[in-house]
């Protein structure tokens, strides 16, 4: 009994580290041949986003406006340092239409691990849990943080897995302002 326990640990935390680092190797996607984003709808952890409403349904609330798409969890190191430079992106742009969705993934922390996050980061765009993982899988996500560049028409231009720094991300905004 004990060593059936010793395999269950040791791949539980094998997965865990694993998802680990997924989320540290950065790969960038860029496509010519445009995907339209996949629909889903999102309770939110909030009122933000003067959305003026507790469920985001994605692409019909936010028709024209180009939208970044970012899939995280609370306890993913990668996914708390890029946290500041996502929310002052939104800021910065957010008068030119540009909106930021936040998806928790929770592979290892509770919805209310994700609101606490929220609060403690001073986040404003929008943020809600991807509860049944449903949005995680069409999106196919098997890393964190991964993050979806969409244009005005909805369609996904680039896919960056892992943690994006400042010029990069700011790089990324100005091709779906364009």
């Amino acid at each position: 009994m004990q060593t059936v326990h010793k395999i269950v640990i040791s791949v539980l935390l094998s997965l865990i580290i694993g998802v680990t680092l997924i989320g540290c190797d950065s790969v960038s996607e860029s496509r010519g041949d445009f995907l339209d984003a996949p629909k889903f709808e999102l309770d939110l952890f909030e009122y933000n986003n003067d959305l003026d409403s507790s469920t985001l349904r994605f692409p019909n609330d936010l028709a024209g406006q180009p939208v970044i798409i970012n899939f995280w969890y609370p306890s993913c190191p990668p996914c708390r340092e890029e946290i500041d430079i996502l929310e002052s992106t939104y800021k910065e742009y957010k008068e030119d239409g540009l909106v930021i969705i936040g998806i928790q993934s929770l592979v290892l922390d509770s919805v209310e691990d994700g609101k606490q996050f929220v609060h403690e980061y001073g986040i404003t765009y929008p943020v809600g849990a991807d509860i049944g993982s449903n949005i995680q899988i069409s999106y196919k996500v098997i890393g964190f943080p991964t993050t979806y560049f969409v244009n005005r028409d909805h369609e996904i231009i680039r896919k960056w897995s892992g943690l994006l720094d400042n010029e990069q991300l700011q790089g990324f905004v100005i091709e779906i302002l364009e």
